[in-house]
């Protein structure tokens, strides 16, 4: 069973964000950091930059007022750039001189009200990571079971998701687009795709390979892993470079267990849900020819091409 939100509704991190963009008083600025930081990760400060590069609504949404936490003014997505930004800062009783705030830190606000969302979904996956256990990877994969994999293109906030599947028969092809309302942030690629991922499945029960970490996660809760735990189908995560743990030859160790494996040169094996990593690693090789699975390429280039021929030249 999901969590409650994941029932109802989709995430949504650009309301989180401009609930905090609304309580920056007249003449204070703020930084990206303190918004990261009030979104509950300051890893978040990247995003931050891109939703309010996305802001339509700049008489509610006044972006001119993040700064960066040195002080300089930065970029400004108007047509005048940051001289704007800069313009719009100064009617507001801020001074700037050569592209730095004056004293800006008398000016800066960081007392926002927040629940810190991100802590909490960081918090989410804590919790259901006390529930893995041996018994989550006991699954025995059989070659005759359907397959399949899904990738996620984006452009802007538009999302194109790709699900590829066979029963060993006949390939079958979904898609899914909508606007997504979770920029990407590290460590929380699951909040971004499963909106995609829980679409484009429907009804499907087989063996599910995705394009992302499982147990090779900050909080050993990655994108296969959880989506593995919430729609109960077998995972496998393959990701396309170690992000972190201990590599030794060909092994990948996290808190003193292997629990990956480095394949087909440079992709990364690595439990997801289900499905212990030996038992992924001894059905990948015989269900694919000891090649890299022909279906996680097929849906990812199939998503860049439905994004390429919806939204024209993208780049991933």
């Amino acid at each position: 069973m999901e969590p409650g939100f994941f029932n109802s509704h989709d995430y949504d991190l650009y309301r989180d964000y401009e609930n905090l963009m609304v309580q920056i008083p007249k003449g204070r600025i703020t930084s990206y950091g303190a918004i990261a930081r009030s979104l509950g990760d300051i890893k978040a400060a990247r995003a931050v930059g891109l939703m309010l590069s996305r802001n339509d609504d700049g008489e509610r949404i006044k972006c001119f007022k993040v700064i960066h936490s040195d002080g300089r003014v930065g970029k400004f997505t108007h047509p005048l750039g940051s001289n704007e930004k800069i313009r719009l800062l100064r009617e507001e009783g801020i001074v700037v001189k050569d592209g730095n705030v004056i004293d800006f830190e008398s000016k800066i606000f960081d007392s926002f009200k927040t629940d810190s969302p991100l802590k909490n979904l960081s918090r989410l996956q804590d919790e259901m990571k006390l529930k893995l256990d041996e018994d989550n990877f006991s699954i025995k994969p059989n070659l005759n079971d359907e397959v399949g994999a899904i990738d996620v293109s984006f452009y802007d906030e538009i999302g194109y998701g790709v699900f590829v599947f066979t029963n060993g028969k006949k390939v079958e092809i979904r898609k899914f687009t909508m606007k997504s309302n979770f920029p990407y942030i590290p460590g929380y690629l699951f909040f971004r795709e499963y909106p995609f991922i829980r679409r484009l499945l429907n009804g499907f029960r087989g063996i599910l390979l995705m394009d992302g970490n499982g147990v090779l996660h900050p909080r050993g809760m990655g994108l296969a892993t959880m989506t593995g735990m919430l729609t109960g189908l077998p995972t496998i995560g393959i990701a396309k470079s170690v992000l972190m743990g201990r590599k030794k030859g060909d092994k990948i160790s996290l808190n003193g267990k292997t629990v990956g494996k480095t394949m087909w040169g440079k992709y990364v094996l690595n439990q997801g849900y289900g499905i212990s990593l030996e038992d992924s690693e001894t059905y990948l090789l015989k269900r694919f020819d000891g090649e890299y699975p022909w279906l996680l390429k097929d849906a990812h280039n199939t998503s860049l091409e439905y994004c390429r021929n919806e939204r024209g030249i993208f780049n991933k």
